[in-house]
C-alpha cells in the first residue's frame, strides 16, 4: 500500500510514512549474514534462564500470595515446578500456585533451637 505523502516536500519529509519507506528501501544484508545473527541471538536466548523454580524443589519455603486485595503467607514444601505453576505440599494437602500471584518466596525460617545443642535462638 503506497501512501499519498510526498516525501520530497519539506513538511512531510520527517513523517512516519516517509521514514518507513526509507527503511524499506535500504539494502538488506546477505542471507548468510542474517542467519549468523539469528543463530547468535538464539544462543544468547538459550543462555538466559526463564526462572529459578528448580532451585526450590524439595525445599521448605514461605511465600506471599495475592488473593484479591489480600496478601496471604503460605508455608510448605515445593514438590514440583512448571513454567507457570508451583506444586506445594501444605499441611498434608497439595496446593498448586500460579506464579503470577506469588509476590515473593523465600526459604522457610529455622525455628529457634532447631540447630540442636545449646543454641536456643538467643545471643551467643
Amino acid at each position: 500500500m503506497k501512501s499519498a505523502v510526498d516525501c520530497s516536500h519539506p513538511y512531510w519529509g520527517d513523517s512516519i510514512q516517509c521514514k518507513e519507506r526509507q527503511q524499506s528501501q535500504r539494502p538488506r544484508p546477505n542471507q548468510g549474514q542474517g542467519q549468523r545473527t539469528k543463530q547468535s541471538q538464539n544462543k544468547q536466548q538459550n543462555r538466559l534462564k526463564e526462572d529459578f523454580g528448580n532451585e526450590w524443589i524439595n525445599k521448605e519455603v514461605e511465600g506471599k500470595i495475592v488473593e484479591g486485595a489480600n496478601v496471604n503467607v503460605i508455608r510448605g514444601r515445593v514438590i514440583d515446578v512448571s513454567k507457570y505453576w508451583l506444586k506445594i505440599a501444605v499441611d498434608g494437602q497439595t496446593l498448586y500456585l500460579n506464579k503470577a500471584y506469588i509476590l515473593s518466596i523465600k526459604p522457610a525460617e529455622i525455628e529457634s533451637g532447631a540447630l540442636g545443642g545449646n543454641n536456643a535462638g538467643g545471643k551467643w
